[in-house]
């Protein structure tokens, strides 16, 4: 089959994430805490206390410059440094770009990183200015959540679906929406994750704002949910266009309210071209659904459009042309784009073992 390029899965790499918002605790297995830390020579240190239960932690910054992981150190010494990945073609974590001043890390990430030795661990932040300078004083805004989870064959994802305004009145839509969660909820199964998803109607406009450029208005809506929830927005269109199916706000996002803390789907790219939703259709949006949350939670395509770049799941093959990778990853949930030809679209549900790992690891799967 031949890739056809219909309307995209979209997100963005080059902005990530703010976060600073009060935690309620809601969840006895899932606890959090905000503070201010400044840099001396560009670098400010994070310390996160790890008990002898806590299995996964979610950090979320907002800096007064472009903000990114320096270093990451358990008790035990370095187990991370930008170094390695900044110019790596294998994608692990937007957190060691310096491409905004809002980021966000979950550690976590693999199987192989996931020993998350009980005492300290000092994450370093960097602050530099758009020339690659470090800044001295410069003040980030921090909130770090962490889960006592040790359980990474099954477990709950909590979703926030908001309907934009007017949206859940269109019956059709809401019916299409339904049957999409029970495609995605049938995707997720086999890796024993549950999406549970509440229902709510919002304000927004529908034509919704992509995600990963950052929206007051995603601020706003996103207030609403809890802080264990990530936020899914339905709207009609994403900035006026029917070229996206949905727009995840960052790899991976945060679970506290910010101006990138949602996935933005929108329902006109989905029902298709005669604007009815088929079976067909449906089933996209599930994967759409499922695709979307994915990259929220730490996935990225396991190959980019551009055939030069992958994730850093050594299970997912990295090919280099779009035929090859048609064939060999065009099943894959993550894959950048539906594969379809004039008989149909190929079903996309495939999830590798490590990507599995990278969603159970997520802070906010519970």
């Amino acid at each position: 089959m031949t890739g056809m390029l219909s309307p995209m899965r979209c997100l963005s790499i080059l902005l990530l994430l703010t976060g600073c918002e009060d935690l309620l605790g809601k969840e006895p297995n899932f606890s959090g805490y905000s503070e201010e830390v400044c840099t001396s020579a560009g670098i400010a240190t994070v310390n996160v206390d790890i008990s002898s239960t806590e299995t996964a932690f979610l950090i979320s910054a907002d800096g007064d410059h472009l903000v990114a992981v320096e270093s990451i150190r358990s008790p035990s010494g370095t187990v991370l440094h930008w170094e390695d990945w900044y110019t790596s073609t294998n994608y692990l974590t937007s957190a060691i770009w310096p491409l905004s001043s809002e980021m966000v890390l979950n550690w976590p990430i693999r199987a192989e990183e996931a020993d998350l030795k009980q005492g300290t661990w000092d994450i370093d932040l960097a602050a530099v200015d758009s020339s690659g300078h470090y800044k001295n004083g410069s003040c980030i805004s921090v909130t770090v959540q962490t889960k006592e989870d040790d359980n990474f064959g099954n477990g709950t994802v909590n979703v926030h679906l908001v309907y934009a305004e007017g949206v859940d009145a269109l019956e059709d839509v809401t019916i299409a929406v339904d049957a999409a969660i029970e495609r995605w909820t049938d995707i997720w199964a086999p890796m024993g994750l549950t999406p549970v998803v509440r229902q709510s109607s919002g304000s927004i406009d529908p034509d919704l704002p992509y995600a990963g450029n950052g929206s007051e208005d995603i601020y706003d809506v996103t207030l609403d949910s809890y802080e264990d929830e990530i936020t899914l927005i339905m709207g009609e269109t994403i900035e006026g266009s029917n070229d996206y199916y949905g727009v995840a706000g960052s790899i991976p996002g945060t679970l506290t309210a910010t101006t990138r803390s949602a996935v933005v789907m929108g329902w006109v790219a989905n029902a298709g071209l005669d604007g009815n939703f088929s079976e067909l259709d449906i089933s996209i949006m599930g994967e759409t659904m499922a695709h979307e949350i994915g990259h929220y939670m730490g996935l990225f395509h396991p190959v980019e459009q551009t055939f030069d770049a992958w994730d850093a799941c050594e299970d997912t093959p990295e090919c280099t042309s779009s035929s090859r990778c048609d064939e060999v990853l065009g099943s894959n949930l993550m894959y950048p784009y539906p594969v379809c030809d004039m008989t149909g679209c190929v079903e996309q549900g495939d999830l590798s073992d490590i990507q599995g790992e990278i969603l159970h690891r997520y802070t906010g799967a519970l």
